[in-house]
């Protein structure tokens, strides 16, 4: 499998691919740490989602071999053809900061095109969203990690010099 799109079942047409391909490229442009892969294909009926994604994501060769564990920040999508589901993995060095919330609100993104077979805009949505997703949580961790002092925002509409005078104690 290659990426950022694999489609191993053969239903996305090249000009929606190239389209789809575009937009993740755009995405891991903003966010070069990132890997994006959009895996289309036949889940087998008899084999459950969650599982089979899970044993894709490990054994499709869609990482470098250098890439593993928290060095891993693949994203795939895998959208099953037969069923048009589609399910999220992120690696393990995403893990710490990509929260089911954030996958779920991705994959909704995708939901419509998805129910109506337009498979290479629901990547696009999905990649759109997942971008979406990154640029909000760049401006949450450094809240989270104690990184950020809201206090030493100055309150434009604050009377007196009382914001001022902290911050000129700061500097």
């Amino acid at each position: 499998m290659q990426r950022p799109i694999a489609d191993i079942s053969g239903k996305l047409g090249n000009f929606a691919e190239r389209r789809a391909a575009r937009v993740i490229t755009e995405v891991e442009r903003r966010f070069p740490q990132l890997n994006i892969a959009a895996v289309l294909m036949e889940v087998p009926e008899q084999a459950p989602l969650v599982p089979y994604a899970f044993w894709l994501f490990n054994r499709g060769s869609l990482s470098s071999a250098v890439a593993k564990g928290g060095d891993n920040h693949l994203v795939m999508l895998l959208i099953d053809t037969n069923s048009d589901r589609a399910i999220t993995m992120v690696g393990y060095g995403l893990e710490p900061f990509m929260q089911e919330m954030h996958l779920q609100s991705c994959l909704q993104a995708a939901e419509q095109p998805l129910r109506r077979r337009r498979y290479g805009q629901a990547i696009e949505s999905f990649a759109r969203e997942l971008d979406r997703q990154l640029v909000e949580l760049c401006r949450l961790v450094p809240k989270q990690f104690g990184l950020v002092d809201e206090a030493l925002w100055l309150n434009a509409s604050a009377a007196g010099e009382g914001a001022l005078g902290m911050a000129e104690n700061r500097y």
